[in-house]
């Protein structure tokens, strides 16, 4: 694949990501506010916007790296966590400006986190499962049943 599509990839993802998470902080803030349309006040500034939109891009940027045949998937699926995380605290705690200090802050800001990283991922993996998109175990078929008609 070449770089230019691997970048349209990761651009449209980052797009889709930014979009999906902007339209739940917005109806998040129509529904604490109670306001009728929730398109009538800015829920997000835009320096939190731009928050999400770099958030956007690491998590497109760890779900391409997700995609990458030459590495085992216990790996992948490490790395994939690992800067997930590390896209979450350092975006959102640390540039954010959330008030968490201490060590047991921190734990359960991670503890959170991976309960969440575990749940989507389940959910995402038994999705795709059901919609056929991943490949099952096949059966074995028996060798010895199979007889060559062109020899």
């Amino acid at each position: 694949m070449s770089p230019k599509t691997i970048v349209r990839k990761i651009l449209v993802s980052t797009c889709v990501i930014c979009t999906v998470i902007s339209v739940v902080f917005y109806f998040i803030a129509a529904i604490v506010n109670e306001v009728e349309s929730i398109f009538n006040e800015t829920a997000v500034t835009f320096r939190q916007f731009l928050l999400i939109l770099l958030f956007s891009f690491l998590v497109a940027l760890a779900n391409r790296l997700l995609s990458v045949p030459r590495l085992h998937i216990a790996l992948r699926i490490a790395i994939h966590y690992v800067t997930l995380l590390a896209a979450f605290l350092v975006v959102f705690i640390r540039a954010g400006n959330l008030k968490i200090s201490g060590a047991a802050s921190v734990f359960l800001a991670i503890m959170i986190f991976t309960v969440l990283y575990i749940a989507f991922f389940l959910a995402t993996y038994f999705t795709l499962r059901f919609l056929g998109a991943l490949p099952g175990r096949k059966k074995e078929e028996n060798p010895a049943a199979y007889q060559s008609r062109f020899k």
